[in-house]
């Protein structure tokens, strides 16, 4: 009976690929005993109710094979016979990578991302399970990714399980296809890793290789993974295109599709149905919870409030004279640290930094960081691994319960642009903390100098920038990203010092769009436009020419609330012919809010190893150059 649904289930996936006329239908046929095993017996969730709390996560890191997962879904009668035919078409249920959703977990396709995101996910169930699981076992759930020898190749999957290892995720249990196959060949030319001892050495419990074609082998694994006290990987040697005389361990069964002549050569041995099938569905007993609400109360009631992602408010007024003073005058990393204080006092707040702690100033005093086997904590020391980290708050985020951030220099952001991205198209909330937002970070010299990185992070659609000035707009910019759904946040801070105090009156409502005019004028006959650390030179040069001329400043700290607004905002702020842009980056988005003259000041070439003062000669980003340009544009 097994035997016939599993090849039921290839021959249902070669004939969606096919009537899709793409896709990749090696793994699909090779993992296929495995997954359906899986599925069939070891995956806890009811897809009738689909908001249970202690349901399991699947992940296929692989995200190729895809169609396999599609197939049982419709043959419990999730998914219907229009949705595989419709695999991989327009604005179908069944795009050709995984797309979080419903039935999804998570978006997965460049190849390795999923170990990190499902990492993620089970960092957040373990934190969960430490504060609900009071003498009763109301979360155990377990995280199943699925990875091929692809994944394994790529460096961020050996940062997620070094991670993992690490902290002893023990609810992760990765399914390692081990086909030895992928477009170029035979893997073992340019992959030959001892993947069993790696995983030993990561603090991981290993099982196997064994033969992924054998069920009683992968029954016995998967009941000896679940019991593990270890993040456990199951290594399965599997051949690529199984049940098929003309592709089976061949490369060219990766991503080609079969001919007529090759499908019917397999439908000599087998026969294909569209049956459904049956699965005992899973669900949290309500007797239990009943008990649980009894016996404890309060957690009960705060499980209800955190599911629902009922945030509690902050007095942000109260916390701008609270902290005003203090905040005169310094770096927004600062300024930032002490609204965080405070943004911890939410329970749902985690986050943490990619071992730059000190320098980011993320962490306060009223938090600790995680620790081995102890999750009670809120604080992630993620170590030198950005790309991890952007991955693994994915999993964090990807429940969309709670405030996730995370936080390193804005020039290594460079490493976290794909998970960045990822994060983005999943319509996923994040906080990104990037700090030293320039050149100016001096010393460390070009290679920690952000250029061009404010210009790659801007043009990713559904990531706001914020790159503020001062402490009342760095408030307001809190108070826009906690309200954001499904938008990802950049917070761009400063490391140095700078003089913040120049504006003295303030219209809330034209700082939330993004833009705003510092000053009151009419008549205007110059307007310098920044944002950031940068507006201080602005306001240097303003107060040595106002005297001469009617100068406006405008503080455009995030460019993409500003194009949401109306047409008519958009001119009343730019009212002028003659506009000048300052910025310590190489971004010539500037150029699309053009006049009868635009100037761009910002740097085109990479920096210099030396002290602040000498990198702003060297770049004209002073006073005295500044004051040179508006005179010779006003004459203009």
């Amino acid at each position: 009976m097994l035997y016939n649904i599993i090849n039921n289930i290839r021959l249902i996936c070669i004939k969606s690929i096919s009537k899709a006329n793409s896709g990749h239908p090696g793994m699909p046929l090779g993992i296929c005993d495995v997954f359906t095993i899986f599925f069939l017996n070891f995956y806890k969730i009811n897809f009738n109710n689909l908001k249970s709390i202690n349901k399991d996560k699947l992940i296929i890191s692989n995200g190729h094979g895809i169609i396999t997962n599609y197939v049982l879904l419709y043959l419990y009668n999730v998914y219907k016979i229009k949705d595989l035919i419709n695999f991989r078409r327009f604005n179908s249920n069944t795009p050709g990578h995984p797309e979080i959703g419903n039935f999804i977990d998570a978006s997965t396709g460049p190849l390795g991302q999923g170990i990190g995101i499902g990492i993620g996910i089970g960092l957040k169930s373990k934190k969960y399970k430490n504060k609900f699981n009071n003498f009763f076992n109301i979360f155990n759930n377990k995280v199943w990714i699925f990875c091929g020898d692809g994944c394994l190749m790529e460096g961020v999957s050996s940062e997620s399980c070094s991670f993992c290892g690490c902290y002893n995720i023990n609810n992760i249990i990765l399914l390692y296809d081990s086909n030895n196959i992928s477009i170029d060949g035979n893997v073992k030319n340019y992959f030959n890793e001892n993947i069993k001892l790696k995983f030993i050495s990561l603090n991981w419990n290993v099982i196997g290789p064994i033969n992924g074609h054998c069920y009683f082998s992968i029954i016995k694994s998967l009941l000896k993974a679940k019991k593990s006290y270890f993040p456990t990987i199951i290594i399965y040697n599997t051949i690529i295109g199984f049940i098929s005389p003309c592709k089976s361990y061949k490369e060219n069964s990766h991503g080609n599709i079969f001919t007529k002549f090759e499908f019917l050569e397999i439908l000599k041995n087998f026969t294909l149905t569209y049956d459904y099938v049956k699965k005992m569905f899973f669900d949290n007993k309500k007797k239990y919870l009943i008990y649980y609400k009894k016996k404890y109360k309060k957690y009960f009631f705060e499980l209800i409030r955190i599911f629902n992602n009922i945030i509690p408010k902050i007095n942000f007024l109260k916390l701008y004279f609270k902290y005003y003073k203090i905040n005169l005058n310094k770096s927004t990393r600062f300024v930032c640290s002490n609204i965080l204080k405070n943004i911890y006092a939410i329970n749902e707040t985690f986050g943490g930094s990619a071992d730059l702690t000190n320098s980011n100033l993320t962490k306060n005093n009223f938090i600790n960081s995680i620790r081995y086997k102890n999750f009670k904590n809120r604080y992630i020391n993620y170590g030198v691994r950005e790309f991890t980290m952007g991955l693994i708050n994915y999993g964090l985020s990807s429940d969309k319960i709670g405030i996730n951030y995370c936080s390193t220099f804005l020039v290594f952001s460079n490493y976290m642009y794909s998970a960045i991205r990822n994060f983005c198209l999943s319509k996923l909330k994040n906080i990104f903390i990037f700090t030293h937002d320039s050149i100016l970070v001096g010393e460390d010299g070009p290679s920690h100098q952000p250029i061009e990185q404010l210009h790659s992070i801007r043009i990713i659609p559904r990531n706001y920038i914020f790159r503020p000035y001062n402490y009342i707009e760095l408030i307001l910019c809190w108070i826009l990203i906690l309200k954001f759904l499904n938008n990802c946040s950049s917070l761009i801070l400063s490391r140095q010092n700078f003089k913040n105090n120049f504006i003295k009156i303030y219209n809330i409502k034209n700082i939330i769009t993004g833009t705003y005019s510092c000053f009151y004028k009419k008549k205007i006959e110059l307007i310098i436009v920044s944002n950031g650390s940068d507006l201080e030179i602005c306001f240097e040069c303003y107060f040595f020419l106002k005297k001469y001329f009617i100068i406006q400043i405008i503080s455009l700290f995030c460019n993409k609330l500003f194009d949401k607004q109306k047409k008519i905002y958009k001119n009343k702020i730019l009212n002028c012919k003659k506009i000048i842009f300052v910025e310590s980056s190489n971004d010539d988005f500037w150029y699309k809010y053009k006049k009868y003259f635009t100037y761009v000041l910002n740097i085109k070439k990479f920096g210099y190893s030396s002290n602040e003062l000498e990198l702003k000669k060297k770049t004209n980003l002073n006073k005295k150059f500044l004051i040179k340009l508006c005179l010779f544009v006003i004459k203009l």
